[in-house]
Formats: C-alpha cells, sequence, structure tokens
C-alpha cells in the first residue's frame, strides 16, 4: 500500500461523490495517514479516519435517507413550514442538527471513536508538532469571535480545554452546520481563553473550505508522501463563473459563495495543487437537495470513483516531487 494525506472539500449533500473518490483511491492501493475536511469533507473524512471501509462507508450513505437530516423540534413536526421559520429566527438555523449527530455518533462508536484521544495517534516523522498527531483534522468557523478552528488542533490554544476529551462528532457537525439551513454547534470553552463558556461554531466552509495545504510541511525536508486534495467540482479556472448580480437574490447568493469559496480560490491557479487534486464533476446537483434518490446518490459515487480512476491513471508522485517539492 501507498501512503497519502487526504483533504476532502465540503460540498453539502453531494457527500457521496467523495464516497466515490476516496474508494478509487484506496482500491487503487492508497492508505490515508491523515485525513482533513469541511462540512461534507469532515463527515466522508471522520468516517473514514474512524477505520469505516470504503465499501461499508457507500453502503451505509445509500441507506440513509438524508431527508432525515432536515429535523425539527418535535412541536413543529405537524407543521414543517412553522418549524423552519422557528429555527431560524430563534435558533440561527431551520434544522436541528441532531438527526446527523446521531447518525455520526453510532457510527463512530462502532469503530471505538468517541472523543479525539480516540483518533491520537504516534507520527515521530511529522513536521506537525506532536500534540497535534491526529489522524482527522476538521475545519469550523467559529462565528462567535470571527475566526477559523483547525479542530482538534485548536482546542487547547484558542478554546481553552483539552482536545482528547472533546466530542469528534460535536465537532464534525459544527463543521457541517451550513448557515440557516442547519443550527450552529455550541463547543466548550474556558471562559480566560475565549472570553466565555463556549463558542458557536458553524460552517467551516465559510472560512476555509478545501483546507489542502493543511498538512504541507512548514519546514525544509521534503514531504514523506503526497497529500491528495478532492474538490466537488469540475477542474476550472479562478475566473470560470461570473455573476450578474441583478436581482437581491442573486446578490444574498453571490454574498455566500464568495464567503465559502474565496479563501480558497487562490488554488485553482496552482498546478502544484491542481495536479494533486481529484475533481470530481457534480453537475446537475445541488448542495442543499435533501431529496437526493438511490439514483442520485450512485451517480455522485460513480462521478466520484471516475473522476478519482483518471487522476490515478496520470498521477506520478516522482514527476510531482521534481517539479514542486521544495527541499
Amino acid at each position: 500500500m501507498a501512503t497519502t494525506d487526504l483533504v476532502l472539500e465540503g460540498g453539502g449533500t453531494k457527500l457521496p461523490g467523495l464516497v466515490g473518490a476516496v474508494e478509487a483511491l484506496a482500491h487503487g492501493g492508497y492508505d490515508f495517514h491523515r485525513i482533513a475536511g469541511t462540512s461534507a469533507g469532515a463527515i466522508v473524512g471522520s468516517l473514514t479516519a474512524a477505520g469505516i471501509s470504503p465499501p461499508t462507508l457507500r453502503q451505509k450513505v445509500l441507506e440513509q435517507d438524508f431527508g432525515e437530516f432536515e429535523d425539527l423540534s418535535p412541536a413543529f413536526r405537524p407543521v414543517p413550514w412553522l418549524g423552519r421559520v422557528q429555527g431560524l429566527l430563534l435558533h440561527k438555523g431551520m434544522y436541528v442538527g441532531e438527526a446527523l449527530h446521531d447518525f455520526l455518533a453510532e457510527l463512530l462508536a462502532d469503530q471505538g471513536v468517541h472523543t479525539w484521544g480516540d483518533l491520537k495517534f504516534a507520527d515521530p516523522g511529522s513536521a506537525i508538532p506532536a500534540e497535534r498527531s491526529y489522524r482527522l483534522v476538521v475545519i469550523v468557523s467559529d462565528v462567535s469571535r470571527g475566526r477559523m478552528l483547525r479542530l482538534p488542533w485548536d482546542y487547547e490554544e484558542t478554546l481553552g480545554v483539552d482536545a482528547d476529551s472533546q466530542s469528534v462528532a460535536e465537532a464534525v457537525c459544527a463543521s457541517a452546520a451550513s448557515p440557516f439551513f442547519f443550527r450552529p454547534r455550541s463547543l466548550p470553552a474556558r471562559p480566560s481563553v475565549a472570553g466565555g463558556d463556549s463558542v458557536l461554531g458553524a460552517d467551516g466552509g465559510l472560512l476555509s473550505n478545501f483546507p489542502v495545504d493543511v498538512f504541507d510541511r512548514k519546514d525544509s525536508k521534503p514531504a514523506r508522501w503526497p497529500t491528495f486534495g478532492v474538490m466537488l467540482s469540475a477542474r476550472q479556472t479562478a475566473a470560470a463563473e461570473w455573476r450578474p448580480n441583478a436581482t437581491t437574490y442573486q446578490y444574498a447568493k453571490s454574498l455566500l459563495s464568495t464567503m465559502i469559496n474565496a479563501h480558497d480560490l487562490r488554488h485553482i491557479d496552482d498546478p502544484s495543487v491542481t495536479e494533486r487534486t481529484v475533481f470530481v464533476d457534480t453537475t446537475g446537483h445541488s448542495s442543499t437537495d435533501f431529496a437526493l434518490t438511490t439514483a442520485d446518490k450512485l451517480d455522485l459515487i460513480s462521478s466520484g470513483r471516475k473522476a478519482g480512476e483518471k487522476f490515478l491513471a496520470d498521477w506520478d508522485w516522482q514527476e510531482w516531487k521534481d517539479r514542486f517539492d521544495r527541499k
């Protein structure tokens, strides 16, 4: 088996595309040393880092009705529209998010993973400090203080709590808490460090939807192995799309898209990144379509798998190192 680190882009309900790409990379002989992800990438990354095999993950995704994740407070289930309005106005998100939390917590628990301490491992050859040696990193937006969290790395320094005792499922749900769709998650903090006893964690994609450089070495030593990225979009240039913004609705969509994508667009024009990235074409699928059918999921999985296979057919680690790895 060859070794790689892996970074998975966020993409909401286009998540099965990530599953297909991971399946292709694993089938192509790669073992994932560390995984980072945002939103949907955090979900797939957490389950993969916990040890769930790609075929099992595929089956779990196909069996799960994504519509169940649109959960409302019990009192409002008979009148869903009112529940969505109530959630949005009073709780900052239409849906509670407990169904997703329970789904993740159960699958992780089956693998013996409850807290971040269960994902800690020894990695003596890494440039990353020993206290940051975890199999998984998820990106969360700390909207209480307007900053990005890389969990579990930032628990101690920026929240003042012990990383190893914190819930993995809770952090992943925070990373996946899409603005206005899901309620932000309350993450515990120490007041003397964070300014309060908790912070609100929301969709990490607001600050970095594709944290592809999170594992890149910052010292003078060459990389031990590649870091592959998976993006839920066809390969494009930074100037690929222009929006008219003629209406308030179009303007609002552009604002949200800018928040989610602008930080990471710099990677698109960097050959050292694009040439180690799997681009999954998810055309025709929306990131907020919770009514995905089995056929929709299979189409996304197939797109991911084909993209991964195409990537591996062209990938040459030695050629990449000769061109880009800074000695």
